[in-house]
This record gives structure tokens, C-alpha cells and sequence, in this order.
């Protein structure tokens, strides 16, 4: 997976986001000065420390000058025609939201912008100076942060990605975001919900690091499946398609999910099929399923050697017997 520059702010602001990102994500960079890292969370300094997911990137004086360029261009066109532009930003007139002090709630730091960007939001009063940057109505921050994060992006050869989906019809305008990044990172979520046989929130950071950390292999070789199928993925081939692909009734998944003492985990996912492809109901499918698994009277599971694999597929499979060890 290609770099990610993360914004609008400093760190996500759910925990849920950072949580799944910490279950399959490469690595992340939000854009932070060197001088504003003690606004991070404790929880969010912890992941910086003690895993390779976080890379901070600070902003130097031309990717704030370059990005205050354009975000005064950019935000002269929407005086210039406000109501046709409104609509991007879900408003009829949005200068006029813009003009209400009551509408500056957004703090953008001094070290991301040049005087000319501050300078022009007083003159048209859409903002005011603070100690550490400039207050803004939250449409326009986000406007900004966006030109900031494409001046960064290019700078890094790297995409771009955000936590926000108000603004997608910004995003989208500005060609800030990348459709197969998207497409990418909501697949992935979608098997982690799939796999993960418990609610997340209800999931500890500590023992989400611990997890990562201990299976950094597993997730790099499960990116590189994922990258495999882009392809597929654009064409409609779905979350479920990409399990069953590896927890067929061939697959090594149930050899390494009794290796972790969690055979019972295995029923849902080998019953897949059987619940949802009615062709599937035969019993002499459902047969070789339940062999597969090893399944013999009293529930107690038996081992049955799965073909020959490649590492890369391996290991994919054995990333999803630890992602179903998660909550237990």
C-alpha cells in the first residue's frame, strides 16, 4: 500500500477509526509540527512509541506558503459565485456562515499556513488570529487542510486520507482523494468486521499494539493479498469472496485456528457457504465441509492437512486466525 497522508486533524478523533488501522494499516501520516505534539493523546503518543503505524509529518514554511496559495484562490471563487459553489460544502451561501464570528471553532496552527493566508481570512473576516494559529469556520479549515494535504501528498509521492466523510463532495471536487485507496481500506474493514468476533470499542489500544506488533508479518503479507485483488475488488468482488477464498474447505485456516485453541471459532466461517449459497445445500457438499473441518462426534475438532500454499496465502490465512482470537 502506497503512503497515506492523514488529515484534517492531528490524530483521529475516534477511537474506532485508529483502532481498525492499527489492525491492518501499513502506516499513517498526519501532518503535526514538531512544536504541537503535546496536543496528542496519551493513547495516540502510545501507538507513536510502541508500533511503526504512526509517522508524524511536520509541515515546513513551503508546504504551508504553497497550500495558502491555493486556499485563497480557491476560497475567492466561492465569493465569487457563493451559490454555486455552496453546494459542495452542504450550505446555500456559505460566506455567509463564513462572516459569523460565532462560526470560528476550528484552530488551524500558525506552522501550517504563510501571513498571506491569515492576512486574506481578516480582510474578508472569515477568521480570526489566535497564540497559535488562526480560528476558521470549519468548512473553510477543512478547505485548507485539504490543499495542505495534497501540497504534502505530492511532496511525499503519497496518497491521501481522511477519517471525515461530511466533505466528500469536497474531496471528490479537488481530486484529494484517491477512489481506489478508498476502495481498498473499506474492504479491508469490512473482513476485520467480518473476522474479529467481537465489537472493537470493547477492545483495549494495549492489547491491539500487543496484537500488531506480535503479527507484523501477517499483516503486511495480508496488504499484499489485498493489492492482489484490486482489481477484483473495483469490479465488485466483495469482502466475503476474499475469505471464502481462503477458508474454503481446502485452506489451512482451521489447522491454525486450533492452534490457538479457538476450533469453535472455525463453525461460523465453514457454515458460510452452507447458510448463504442455497446450491451449497447438498449434502454431499455439506459433507465435504464438515469433513474438512475434522468435525467428529462430540464437537471435538480433528487436524486435516490443507494443500500446499504459498507463503503469501499462508500467511494471509494465518492473520485470520489471530484477527478471530481478538476479544477472547
Amino acid at each position: 500500500m502506497e503512503p497515506l497522508i492523514y488529515y484534517p486533524t492531528f490524530e483521529p478523533p475516534t477511537e474506532i477509526w485508529l483502532k481498525f488501522a492499527l489492525l491492518y494499516f501499513e502506516n499513517f501520516k498526519p501532518i503535526v509540527p514538531r512544536e504541537r505534539t503535546y496536543h496528542l493523546s496519551d493513547d495516540f503518543r502510545r501507538i507513536i512509541d510502541n508500533t511503526d503505524l504512526v509517522s508524524l509529518y511536520s509541515p515546513d514554511y513551503s508546504d504551508g506558503y504553497n497550500a495558502s496559495l491555493v486556499a485563497i484562490e480557491e476560497t475567492e471563487r466561492y465569493f465569487n459565485a457563493p451559490h454555486s459553489r455552496s453546494f459542495l460544502l452542504r450550505e446555500h451561501n456559505v460566506i455567509t456562515k463564513w462572516q459569523n464570528p460565532d462560526n470560528w471553532k476550528f484552530e488551524v496552527c500558525q506552522e501550517k499556513f504563510s501571513i498571506d493566508w491569515s492576512q486574506y481570512c481578516l480582510e474578508k473576516n472569515i477568521g480570526r488570529r489566535t497564540n497559535e494559529g488562526i480560528l476558521l469556520p470549519e468548512e473553510l479549515a477543512f478547505l485548507f487542510m485539504t490543499f495542505l494535504a495534497k501540497e504534502v501528498a505530492f511532496k511525499e509521492s503519497a496518497a491521501i486520507i481522511t477519517d471525515s466523510n461530511k466533505y466528500d463532495s469536497v474531496t471528490n471536487f479537488y481530486r484529494a482523494s484517491t477512489p481506489s485507496i478508498n476502495g481498498i481500506n473499506c474492504f479491508s474493514k469490512n473482513i476485520i468486521q467480518l473476522l474479529v468476533p467481537t465489537d472493537l470499542e470493547g477492545v483495549s489500544f494495549s492489547k491491539l499494539i500487543a496484537f500488531r506488533n506480535r503479527n507484523r508479518d501477517l499483516i503486511r503479507e495480508f496488504n499484499l493479498q489485498i493489492e492482489k485483488v484490486q482489481d477484483k475488488i473495483a469490479s465488485g468482488y466483495s469482502d466475503r469472496d476474499f475469505i471464502d477464498s481462503f477458508n474454503n474447505v481446502n485452506s489451512e485456516i482451521a489447522k491454525e485456528i486450533l492452534r490457538f485453541g479457538l476450533g469453535t471459532v472455525a463453525i461460523p466461517f465453514a457454515f458460510y457457504t452452507l447458510l448463504h449459497n442455497p446450491a451449497a445445500l447438498e449434502s454431499a457438499y455439506s459433507k465435504e465441509v464438515l469433513s474438512a473441518l475434522g468435525v467428529v462426534v462430540g464437537g471435538v475438532f480433528g487436524l486435516r492437512k490443507g494443500l500446499k500454499d504459498n507463503r503469501s496465502r499462508r500467511y494471509c490465512k494465518k492473520y485470520f486466525s489471530e484477527l478471530e482470537t481478538l476479544g477472547y
